[in-house]
């Protein structure tokens, strides 16, 4: 299967994990861990539910965008990702900043029975200073300041270990760079290959230790995930050693997340896990390592191989995209604002339920359901619907295609990627429109200069076996796995 074509499923998984994340921070207010508003008392289930979430959610995120870098790096230079990267990334983060962070921690103080008004909360908010604390430049004043990113700490990361590994992720689709993945490209798809990137990942959380604001990891195992994202899709054999082994990395990986369990009951009450070096602590961490790479690696294997045994060698009729592609189409354009709002929507939702005198799990139910609605809601009215909002939450402007190209233009060719990704796919559907227009004999064109039958030329890609478009619009036909079509414009990894 070729890194040409667009990967529905891992834009799916990416999709359902944001979505998954309205679950996740709900059963934060009732379980460990860190949140604006919390419940009067832990439930130990919602715990064990955040270890589970935890141990596999945020990598997740980071190795499919690692992927999706690799496919825009296609289509643009480093210059040109990392204006568009800036753009699509730090628009959105300094909106969530400005606008949505502060009034869930004000609304968190006002829980735990803080006094005083937003304004003052807000000039207090942004007293900060500068920090070392890389890729956290800037911190609260410790005279003081209030300041924090809340959720948005993943939006801080991916742009800038984006930025900082991209002279890297330049260099490797060189000729150069490519020789050098060859070897490590191999060893990764060898027989238990698939295992060496979690002796890293452990490495990084045993010497520096896991962050519980963070998703519990440390920042830079993320970049080793990011990073690893993009090796699986810069060589084929990678992603393909996923596919083939993700029943062994399932049960692997569901055994040591039980032993990671085991490890933490078996602590003293006193011991951080996290952080501490004493030997329960660091079995804990070098557990939650290997278990969080492995799940990892069985759900990208299960979604692609589940991907690889609904694909039909048959093209795809002409026409309109189904309901089914629209609403892939949609759900790529929502994930990025989606999840900047999501918290915001949580908090304040939580903030009113949490009073109401109701079991908790009712009150866990209404506050995920209401939070998952109504952020849908501000998204379809408040967001995608307006081009200065658009632009505020990361999204290109709107614009009308043909339905045929919209449909079926195969540019972009990757997952999505949290940002920039949509950029690919307007390149492919711009290119094939121009070709069409450019070749459509003159007798065949219609008074006033459109080409007639222009839209019977867009479809024509689908009247044989389907070939690829690149990002320019040209066709390359050993790229592109027969049938295999694109779901239209979107943002997001």
């Amino acid at each position: 299967m070729s890194g040409r074509e667009r990967r529905g499923e891992l834009d799916a998984l990416r999709a359902l994990v944001v979505v998954g994340l309205v679950l996740f921070h709900t059963a934060v207010i009732f379980g460990a861990g860190e949140f604006p508003v919390k419940a009067a008392a832990e439930n130990r289930v919602a715990t064990v539910l955040l270890a589970f979430g935890a141990t596999w959610g945020m990598p997740l995120l980071f190795l499919i965008s690692g992927m999706g870098i690799w496919y825009s790096l296609r289509s643009r230079g480093p210059l040109a990702f990392a204006r568009e990267r800036l753009r699509r990334l730090g628009v959105p983060l300094l909106t969530g900043l400005l606008v949505l962070v502060p009034l869930q921690d004000y609304l968190g103080l006002r829980r735990v029975g803080g006094t005083g008004s937003f304004a003052g909360f807000y000039a207090r908010f942004w007293d900060v200073a500068p920090s070392a604390d890389f890729p956290f430049v800037v911190t609260a004043d410790p005279g003081g300041g209030a300041f924090g990113t809340g959720h948005l700490w993943f939006l801080v990361c991916l742009l800038a270990y984006s930025l900082v590994l991209l002279p890297g992720f330049a260099w490797l689709r060189r000729p150069a760079g490519a020789r050098l993945l060859e070897r490590p490209g191999g060893l990764l798809a060898g027989p238990a290959g698939f295992l060496l990137p979690a002796v890293a990942i452990a490495v990084v959380e045993l010497a520096l230790g896991s962050e519980v604001g963070r998703g519990a990891w440390n920042r830079n195992s993320y970049a080793l995930f990011l990073l690893a994202g993009y090796l699986a899709a810069a060589d084929p054999r990678i992603a393909g050693a996923f596919q083939r082994r993700w029943r062994p990395a399932a049960a692997l990986g569901l055994v040591l997340f039980l032993a990671t369990g085991a490890a933490f009951g078996a602590m003293n009450a006193n011991a951080d896990p996290f952080t501490g070096m004493d030997p329960l602590s660091l079995a804990f961490r070098l557990l939650k390592s290997v278990s969080g790479w492995l799940w990892v690696v069985a759900i990208v294997g299960f979604a692609r191989d589940r991907a690889g045994r609904r694909r039909s060698p048959v093209p795809a009729a002409p026409g309109r995209a189904g309901p089914a592609r629209r609403l892939a189409g949609y759900a790529n354009d929502a994930v990025l604002p989606f999840y900047v709002l999501h918290e915001t929507v949580i908090v304040v939702v939580a903030y009113a339920v949490l009073g109401w005198p109701i079991a908790g799990g009712l009150q866990f139910c209404l506050i995920a359901l209401v939070s998952l609605a109504a952020t849908l809601l501000l998204y379809d009215l408040g967001v995608r619907r307006s081009p200065a909002t658009r632009f505020l939450f990361g999204l290109r402007p709107a614009r009308a295609l043909p339905a045929s190209a919209d449909a079926q233009v195969a540019g972009g060719g990757g997952p999505y990627v949290l940002g920039e990704d949509a950029d690919a796919d307007d390149a492919g559907r711009d290119g094939l429109q121009g070709g069409v227009a450019a070749q459509r004999p003159q007798d065949q064109r219609r008074p006033g200069g459109a080409a007639a039958g222009q839209q019977r030329g867009e479809e024509a890609v689908l009247d044989g076996p389907l070939t690829a478009l690149d990002d320019d619009g040209r066709q390359d036909a050993p790229e592109l796995d027969r049938g295999q079509v694109p779901a239209g414009d979107g943002p997001v990894a």
